[in-house]
């Protein structure tokens, strides 16, 4: 999972250097808002062990044990990882990061897809770029101003038989900054809850 790179004092020494790590504040403005510089961060980091540590262990430990504001624990945490060579949930190749949740309901292919539709225009504010409403390729995408892209699937049933459920996705591509990708599941989750009430 981890991509080679610095770690330990170079790692340090890395995350201490240049204003636009993937935490988005620089050394200063950290420094200022959380009562550390980054490379102290590091090295209480480093003492706790936080390379075999989840994202979320790491923001709950410095929230919890060394106080800091939990904005300020995100952006540390997404820098000391960054910096670390690990990916962040949800963070693709590219350097972007995706979210997708799903669930599996009742009802037909395509009333399931008119349903998420309809759900996902009024989450978004605007109607899908493209719909494809055959069995094997039921989807509605969305090209989001941001430059996001959503795409609603209905997955063919399981099985043949009358009333059988189908796989309902939403997935959200392209989301540029790690601090998003909450908001974007919180979203897409109300989402598949009124497409849920909607079958």
């Amino acid at each position: 999972m981890a991509r080679s790179r610095g770690s330990g004092a170079r790692g340090r020494q890395q995350g201490a250097q240049g204003a636009g790590a993937a935490g988005g504040l620089s050394d200063a403005k950290l420094a200022a808002r959380t009562g550390r510089s980054a490379a102290a961060w590091y090295e209480i980091l480093d003492a706790e062990g936080a390379v075999r540590l989840s994202h979320e262990q790491i923001v709950d430990l410095l929230v919890e044990v060394y106080e800091a504001p939990e904005w300020g624990a995100r952006a540390v945490a997404v820098r000391y990882q960054h910096d670390h060579g690990i990916l962040l949930p949800g963070e693709q190749p590219d350097g972007t990061f995706e979210v997708s949740v799903s669930r599996s309901l009742r009802g037909s292919q395509p009333a399931l897809l008119d349903l998420a539709i309809a759900s996902v225009n009024a989450a978004v504010k605007q109607e899908p770029t493209e719909v494809h409403r055959l069995p094997e390729r039921s989807l509605a995408r969305w090209e989001l101003d941001g430059g996001d892209v959503l795409e609603a699937r209905v997955g063919a049933p399981a099985a043949s038989a009358p009333g059988s459920p189908c796989a309902v996705s939403l997935v959200e591509s392209r989301i540029r900054l790690p601090e998003l990708v909450p908001g974007v599941r919180s979203r897409l989750e109300k989402v598949v809850r009124a497409v849920a009430a909607g079958a």
